[in-house]
């Protein structure tokens, strides 16, 4: 696991943390659930290289 430090607009945060909660609830965890799907999505659209993609699909199916 690493840990991410990084500056958000205030506006994007409360809104990713309000669908959050309306999708999930306000459980442990589920920010950063939330973040890694968001994570992973970006890497599956926007990756060039399938061997990023293949390595995203098999973290995605191994988080459900």
């Amino acid at each position: 696991m690493e840990h991410i430090n990084a500056t958000i607009d205030d506006k994007i945060l409360h809104e990713f943390r309000d669908v959050i909660y309306r999708r999930k609830g306000l459980r442990k965890g589920d920010f950063q659930q939330s973040f890694e799907e968001a994570m992973l999505e970006y890497v599956l659209k926007y990756s060039k290289s399938e061997k990023t993609k293949d390595l995203a699909k098999h973290v995605k199916r191994e988080k459900r």
